[in-house]
């Protein structure tokens, strides 16, 4: 599925609009009885066309009204310290002449008018006439109706209704959105490429099983239609479907972000969160927690708004703790009160904010161990006795290294490890000695005595995770980080190295588990409560074993189980039986030189027998932002690349964290011009060693990754073939002035901090170094209309410059998503995505064909002979069972 085909009137219907506002000689922009020169509209234009395609005709006049302040995002909580005029503000709308003034230079801005964004989503108050009149605060809203059991009349988030905005943007999109589904109408290889990633997703995915004695098997799982079910098979062999994620909301936009249940001690209810859309901030983008009832299949409470999806407890059969915001709260099943009572306070915990929580011990049930971050990870627990809360971190630590620090500084705080509650032992990951991470130990007792019990070797990057397995005199399985990969290595409890358990592929490492059969794993670590666990069945009750799960971009999930009395690995499947065979490729980690010598990671996956003659078709990906450590995770979009033939690079550059805080360091704020330099030094890379000329080389990348992608572009236009920004940051002399932004003030500075910030920013701001004469990559701008973290207008206005100034048949499209936020949304999104981005780089490296990929192995293929031996035994365990209740039914019959 494409964007959905509008009528050809109304692009022809903007185009006339436009061209009559596009001829005025000079435009004048009022403003009360205030009369502004618009100098955006003595800029020139040339007819939309490349000599190949014709776009929409894109006016060039400024409106009297910024409305990128006044409209549904809202003014910006850091729009302080303008220059002139324009700084007062508590005037807004304000007038606008379409220039912006920095340190006495004017920068003209002729397509501003696209700032002015329609809402993204048209019921987003659902005021009456009556609401819009008076412009009511907190008004209930319409048809919610007591309904006698919840008073469910919810009354709105504080805010007032917003002006009525022109559909004009809206309508400019819209017809750029119909160029693009006609090239892909016209795309050779569109169709084949769509129906090869069909096959490749469409396969089932169980999420969790779980069984409760009397009331039968749950399963959370992803149906072959990309949609979400959970179904029940009672004790009798019956299945049911309770839920199934198309049928939650009438879009069918409505999903689970993070797939996981919740079922109660008895088995009489399941938790489960959903959210209505991708949005950061609007309604629709609100997380719900629902409780149904498992005999009934009907809602049990009435949905819990903005609960956290990571951690749910259940405390018995009818009430559990949930974390919403900062606190953690108690909700009982039948409760009518309105407000839940708090278990642990924003207070309690320092001001952090909660992300897991579990019992160390859930039949006593007296200390709560709660992971919570504070500008970085950090745990804290409480006994449930004394009502004490014990801080894990040092707080010296924190004030001196985190306090002052800017968003996003990179360093352990204090990563929960294994907590003792017998001793009152916990040993935890800390930098206050060695930035990098060390294995601490404490005891509750006396939290100031801390020592190191693990240093991280000098070869070693970070230590990201760790985990403390009881058996054979006790061992720690770590995770460390090294040249942006992940090593996973058993140690004694004083860290001499016992085995490296590392894959041998470059790749990611999570959901590090110690399982000891004899006491059922009740040592206060956390629980193997693997949010992706299809069941707990596979685990061996006679061994005791360390485990985790890994993948790369050519491995999907895995599960390696090593039993340290052994000393080997019992038992390694494949978690994800998707359809792919990961034999047939390679995967390496190497180094590259940047323009500045520094030796950046990058890795690189292709099939088996390569041709390094630079004629592969390669995308090279990055991100370079924000401390944050790129992974190397299996992904679906990758996968399907690589199937057609592609090569995937991911480079590591700097502004992330592969080298810990000093790399991001490296990257922000007057250092960013070295993540472009970093970028571009891949690509030589990739065309020196054959992987890839400029004729057979894509980049990729989203969000700040977006940025990336569209400053490369225009500063090093000739070493790509296809550019394609995903939700990008494109005007980088704007971008603060939208909402919520002043968290990346810190990342990239603001035009009017310095000259030489200010300079740095125009120096690579995509929209601003788009000029004429230059022939720029084959370029598709992905947004939604409805991302409110990186407003739309940043791609439209990219988009609008790319197609005024592109010299050579190279097209420019955009894709605007209708319905979901920063990311894709709903699973057929995600198809939807990947089959454009693989058919257009393709076509545009001028591969016209593409083999048929429909035909695939069943999962049976990637099953272990193990595996398969364990699902034959349970088949006739269940067949026995089956021939058992029609025995005593039989007999039932016969007395």
């Amino acid at each position: 599925m494409k964007l959905n085909k509008l009528a050809a009137i109304i692009s022809a219907g903007i185009s006339c609009a436009y061209l009559t506002q596009c001829t005025s000689v000079h435009q004048m922009a009022t403003f009360g009885t205030k009369t502004i020169d618009n100098e955006a509209a003595l800029q020139d234009t040339k007819p939309p066309t490349n000599g190949v395609y014709t776009y929409p005709v894109t006016r060039i006049h400024q409106d009297s009204t910024d409305y990128f302040l006044s409209g549904e995002y809202g003014r910006s909580a850091d729009h302080v310290r303008s220059e002139g005029e324009f700084g007062d503000s508590s005037a807004y709308p304000r007038p606008d002449d379409g220039v912006s003034r920095y340190f006495g230079e004017k920068i003209v801005d002729k397509f501003r008018w696209l700032e002015n964004v329609d809402d993204m989503n048209k019921d987003y108050t659902q005021e009456t006439d009556e609401d819009r009149d008076r412009n009511l605060i907190g008004s209930l809203l319409e048809n919610d109706v007591k309904d006698g059991l919840f008073d469910n009349r919810t009354r709105k988030d504080l805010q007032t209704v917003k002006p009525k905005q022109s559909s004009e943007v809206n309508d400019w999109v819209n017809a750029q959105n119909e160029v693009t589904n006609q090239y892909f109408d016209a795309n050779p290889i569109y169709e084949q490429v769509k129906n090869n990633i069909n096959a490749l997703m469409s396969y089932r995915y169980s999420y969790r099983k779980e069984n409760k004695d009397g009331v039968g098997s749950l399963e959370l799982y992803r149906h072959e239609d990309g949609y979400i079910r959970l179904e029940l098979t009672d004790t009798d062999g019956n299945k049911r479907t309770l839920f199934n994620e198309r049928e939650l909301s009438e879009d069918g936009n409505t999903v689970l972000p993070w797939p996981d249940i919740y079922v109660s001690d008895k088995g009489s209810y399941v938790a489960y969160v959903t959210a209505p859309g991708n949005n950061d901030t609007d309604t629709r983008g609100r997380t719900d927690l629902h409780v149904i009832d498992i005999k009934t299949g009907e809602a049990a409470i009435e949905p819990i708004q903005n609960a956290d999806n990571n951690s749910i407890i259940w405390l018995d059969d009818k009430s559990f703790l949930y974390i919403q915001g900062s606190q953690i709260k108690r909700h009982e099943v039948g409760s009518k009160k309105w407000v839940d009572p708090i278990e642990v306070t924003w207070g309690e915990i320092d001001g952090a904010g909660p992300t897991d929580m579990w019992y160390s011990d859930d039949e006593t049930r007296r200390y709560l161990v709660i992971e919570a971050y504070k500008k970085a990870p950090t745990s804290f627990i409480k006994d449930t006795k004394t009502n004490k809360v014990y801080r894990i971190h040092s707080e010296k630590f924190f004030n001196d290294f985190f306090y002052h620090a800017p968003d996003y500084t990179h360093a352990p705080l204090a990563s929960l490890v294994h907590f003792d509650d017998k001793t009152l032992d916990v040993y935890f990951i800390s930098g206050e000695k060695n930035i990098k991470g060390d294995i601490f130990k404490m005891n509750l007792n006396n939290p100031k005595k801390r020592e190191i019990v693990v240093a991280i070797p000098d070869e070693y990057d970070e230590t990201l995770e760790a985990i403390y397995h009881p058996e054979a005199g006790g061992h720690f399985l770590i995770k460390y980080l090294k040249d942006g990969a992940h090593k996973l290595i058993l140690t004694d409890t004083t860290g001499k190295i016992v085995k490296d358990l590392t894959p041998d592929i470059p790749g990611n490492a999570d959901d590090l588990t110690s399982y000891v059969a004899e006491d059922d794993n009740k040592d206060g670590d956390k629980k193997a409560k693997d949010k992706e666990v299809a069941d707990e069945d596979d685990q061996t009750p006679d061994e005791s074993y360390v485990s985790f799960r890994f993948n790369a971009i050519i491995k999907p999930r895995t599960v390696y189980k090593y039993s340290p009395s052994k000393g080997e690995f019992i038992d390694v499947r494949r978690r994800d039986l998707i359809p792919f065979d990961e034999n047939l490729y390679e995967s390496k980690q190497i180094l590259y030189t940047s323009k500045d010598g520094t030796k950046v990671p990058m890795n690189i996956n292709y099939k088996k027998g390569i041709k390094l003659d630079g004629k592969n078709p390669t995308v090279l990906y990055g991100y370079g932002g924000f401390g944050a450590t790129e992974n190397l995770a299996f992904h679906k979009s990758k996968a399907a690349w690589l199937e057609h033939g592609g090569v995937w690079a991911t480079a590591f550059i700097r502004g992330g964290s592969e080298y810990g805080h000093t790399w991001h360091k490296d990257g922000r704020l007057l250092n960013k011009m070295n993540v472009f330099d970093d970028f571009a030094a891949a690509a030589d890379y990739l065309a020196q060693s054959g992987y890839a000329d400029s004729n057979h080389l894509a980049i990729s990348g989203a969000s700040n990754g977006g940025l990336l992608v569209g400053a490369s572009m225009v500063l090093h236009p000739e070493k790509f073939r296809v550019a394609i920004p995903a939700a990008g940051v494109l005007d980088m002399l704007r971008y603060n002035d939208n909402f919520h932004t002043q968290y990346w003030a810190g990342e990239y500075g603001l035009p009017y901090d310095s000259v030489a910030q200010y300079k740095l920013l125009k120096s690579y701001s995509p929209y601003h170094n788009v000029k004429a004469g230059v022939c720029y990559p084959s370029t598709l701008v992905m947004t939604s209309k409805r991302d409110d973290r990186v407003t739309p207008s940043h791609s439209y206005k990219f988009v609008a410059a790319l197609q005024d100034k592109q010299v050579c048949a190279n097209p420019t499209f955009l894709y605007a998503a209708e319905q979901f936020g920063h990311w894709a949304n709903t699973y057929q999104e995600q198809k939807n995505d990947y089959s454009l981005f693989t058919s257009f780089a393709l076509n545009e490296m001028n591969i016209k064909h593409v083999p048929d990929l429909t035909h695939r192995h069943d999962a049976d293929f990637y099953k272990t002979d193990k595996w398969r031996e364990e699902e034959a035994k349970e088949h006739a365990k269940q067949i026995k069972k089956l021939q058992q209740r029609i025995d005593k039914l039989n007999e039932t019959k016969d007395k």
